[in-house]
C-alpha cells in the first residue's frame, strides 16, 4: 500500500470523528419532527422525548425546588403579614387624604394622635384577622395551584427553535468541546490503524 495513502487515514478518521460528534449534538434536537431515512425513524432527542421531559421536569419542580409548603412558609411568616399591614395602612391614608382630605372637620379628627392611635388600632386588628384570612386565602390558592402541571404545560408550548439557541448559547464551548474530541479521537485511532498497518507489512515482510 502507498505510503502516502496510509499517513492519510489519521486525518480522515479525525473528520469522520468530528463529524459523527457533530451529528451527535445536532440530534440533540434535530430533526424537529420524524423523518423516515431507509425503514428508520431519526427523530431529534428533545422533540421525540418532550412530552417525557416535560412531565419529568414538572414533577422535580414540584418534588426538588418549590412546592406548596414553600409557599405557606412565605405567606404565613410574621414579615409578610407585616408588610400587607404596612401596604393596608398606605392605602388607606391615600384613601383619607384622597377623598375625605377635603372635609376641614374629618380633616382634624384624623389628625395628629387622633390618626396615631387609630392607625395603631387598625394594625392590631389586622394582625388578628390576617393570619386565618391567609390560611384560607392559601387553603384557596393549594386547591387551584398544580405546579407539575403548570410547568408541564410550559415545556409542552415552549418553542424548542428559542430553547435550542439558549441551550448553545450557554452550553457552546462544551458541544463544540464534544465534536473537537471526537476529531481528537478520530486522529488516535487513524494512527493506531496505520501503527497496526506498518507492523503487520514488516512481519509479512
Amino acid at each position: 500500500m502507498n505510503i502516502y495513502i496510509i499517513w492519510l487515514i489519521p486525518p480522515i478518521s479525525a473528520l469522520i470523528g468530528w463529524i459523527t460528534n457533530h451529528i451527535a449534538v445536532k440530534m440533540i434536537f434535530r430533526p424537529r419532527k420524524p423523518v423516515n431515512i431507509l425503514g428508520i425513524k431519526i427523530w431529534g432527542l428533545i422533540p421525540k422525548r418532550k412530552s417525557d421531559l416535560a412531565i419529568k421536569i414538572g414533577e422535580t419542580v414540584e418534588s426538588e425546588l418549590i412546592s406548596h409548603q414553600d409557599i405557606h412558609k412565605v405567606v404565613n411568616s410574621p414579615q409578610f403579614h407585616e408588610e400587607i399591614i404596612s401596604s393596608i395602612i398606605k392605602a388607606i391614608e391615600k384613601f383619607i387624604e384622597r377623598k375625605l382630605g377635603s372635609n376641614p372637620i374629618i380633616s382634624i379628627m384624623l389628625s395628629g394622635e387622633v390618626a396615631g392611635v387609630i392607625k395603631e388600632m387598625v394594625k392590631d386588628e389586622l394582625r388578628g384577622i390576617l393570619p386565618d384570612f391567609m390560611e384560607n386565602m392559601f387553603e384557596n390558592l393549594e386547591g387551584r395551584l398544580d405546579f407539575k402541571e403548570i410547568v408541564r404545560k410550559k415545556i409542552e408550548e415552549f418553542d424548542f427553535i428559542k430553547l435550542e439557541n439558549i441551550v448553545y448559547k450557554i452550553a457552546f464551548k462544551e458541544l463544540r468541546s464534544i465534536e473537537v474530541f471526537g476529531g481528537i479521537l478520530g486522529f488516535i485511532v487513524g494512527l493506531v490503524q496505520v501503527g497496526i498497518i506498518i507492523i503487520s507489512s514488516k512481519a509479512l515482510f
